[in-house]
């Protein structure tokens, strides 16, 4: 009976921590986002015109060192990131990769630039290609650009209500601005506004016929957090289709997918996004509550013990400190309890 109570609160507490943690990169800061900043922006290195929805990731000695980014129809990216050296990878169809050497010293922001070479052996680089990015970006106007940019700056101030006034400013001078849509839909979940949010994140899918990354990503962030996990496995599976490199898909379809109790191919896809980016703490705990619910509880320390690495000071630290020890207990009365070998 004491080995049944032991694992029923060690069940408890990981769901309750994955409830409360298990959200999205874009939602917590990851990486020391308050610390310093990576500022960069990307052009096409003929005709100098901005690049926009490149992939920006930033890799350090163990791997991808924050989550990955995509520059704005300005070409901009900003990373959040601790002091270190850094090589960020740009890529974006159509055009050669890119790499660049970055350091973060003492928290200072560091800028970057970067010009994409097309790609001459990839049809994408044709001047159409060009001209269809170049012409959505010329007919933005700048009033909708300006109050984009400073509803981003506002909603990175955790101000919500005041970047959702700035998005609908931008809306309403450019109705089709489906990157708008996508972060007033984040900030409207902020608010606790879920409807409005789910409409938001939708209309930018659709404005954007499914194309922007961002707009899956979030609203399978979104669904996962109020518990709609079937439509936040559609969304994230559309995210994979689109992009099958992407960590986050693969993260938001395991949250899902534990959300559904389907339980191994939740592990599948936790373990897929594992594979990508093996720095997002927030998927340990996803794996936690797996390993918990399947009672693996050598796993469930040895995630733990991987989440702790990451996040040693966190909001749920301790929290998963104290599971972790609820787990070695566990583990120590059900070998206790083992058949003895002769």
């Amino acid at each position: 009976m004491r080995d049944h109570r032991v694992k029923v609160s060690l069940l408890s507490l990981c769901f309750l921590a994955s409830t409360c943690c298990a959200l999205s990169a874009r939602a917590i800061p990851q990486m020391g986002d308050d610390n310093a900043r990576i500022v960069g922006t990307v052009v096409d290195a003929g005709s100098h015109d901005p690049v926009a929805s490149a992939r920006v990731d930033l890799m350090g000695p163990g791997g991808m060192a924050a989550p990955t980014k995509y520059t704005n129809e300005d070409g901009k990216f900003y990373i959040g990131a601790r002091d270190g050296d850094y090589q960020l990878v740009i890529r974006k169809m159509g055009y050669q990769n890119a790499q660049v050497d970055v350091s973060i010293v003492a928290a200072a922001q560091s800028r970057v630039d970067v010009a994409l070479v097309r790609d001459p052996s990839d049809s994408a680089s044709s001047p159409s290609s060009s001209e269809t990015i170049s012409a959505r970006q010329l007919k933005i106007p700048e009033k909708a650009r300006n109050a984009y940019h400073e509803g981003q700056a506002l909603a990175a101030k955790h101000d919500y209500d005041s970047a959702v006034d700035q998005f609908h400013k931008a809306i309403k001078a450019f109705p089709p601005y489906y990157e708008a849509y996508a972060d007033m839909g984040v900030a409207q979940y902020k608010l606790g506004q879920a409807e409005d949010a789910r409409e938001s994140l939708q209309k930018s899918v659709d404005l954007s016929e499914g194309k922007f990354p961002d707009a899956l990503f979030d609203s399978a962030d979104v669904l996962n957090a109020l518990h709609d996990f079937a439509d936040a496995e559609s969304f994230a599976r559309r995210e994979i289709t689109l992009e099958d490199s992407s960590w986050r898909g693969h993260y938001e379809l395991a949250r899902a997918l534990l959300g559904l109790k389907r339980l191994p191919e939740a592990e599948q896809s936790a373990r897929e996004s594992q594979k990508l980016n093996a720095q997002n703490p927030p998927l340990y705990i996803v794996l936690v509550s797996i390993h918990a619910a399947t009672r693996h509880y050598a796993s469930v320390v040895q995630d733990i013990d991987a989440y702790l690495v990451l996040d040693p000071k966190g909001p749920l630290s301790d929290q998963m400190r104290a599971t972790r020890a609820q787990a070695t207990k566990a583990l120590a009365d059900a070998e206790a309890h083992a058949p003895k070998t002769q």
